[in-house]
């Protein structure tokens, strides 16, 4: 009896650990820019949550970075992550994520 309690028990915190991870621990990409204002970060979030592989979009004004979660199982594109940022007036200097570390527009 008590062994079959452990196996439950290994089973239950298996399925618990598995959907941790698959729901949504995806790594952000942390864009670094030139310079940074209240409402340049609010257009930008606007742009980059309307990305259907968006799940989320932080920024830190005093520290110039913005951060972008991708949805579960779904992958950010530097490039387009850099180019969405110029458009809406700012320069990113650098880029952090699962791709690597930019310090120029990457090329894909």
């Amino acid at each position: 009896m008590k062994t079959q309690f452990c196996w439950q028990v290994a089973l239950v915190l298996t399925v618990f650990v598995a959907n941790t991870f698959a729901a949504g621990n995806e790594s952000p990409t942390t864009i670094t820019v030139e310079r940074m204002c209240e409402t340049c970060a609010k257009k930008i979030v606007e742009k980059l949550k309307k990305m259907p592989e968006v799940t989320g979009v932080k920024t830190d004004v005093k520290a110039k970075t913005i951060s972008v979660t991708p949805k579960a199982n779904k992958t950010l594109s530097a490039k387009v992550l850099w180019e969405t940022v110029e458009k809406e007036g700012e320069r990113p200097v650098k880029l952090e994520g699962p791709s690597g570390t930019f310090t120029k527009k990457p090329k894909s």
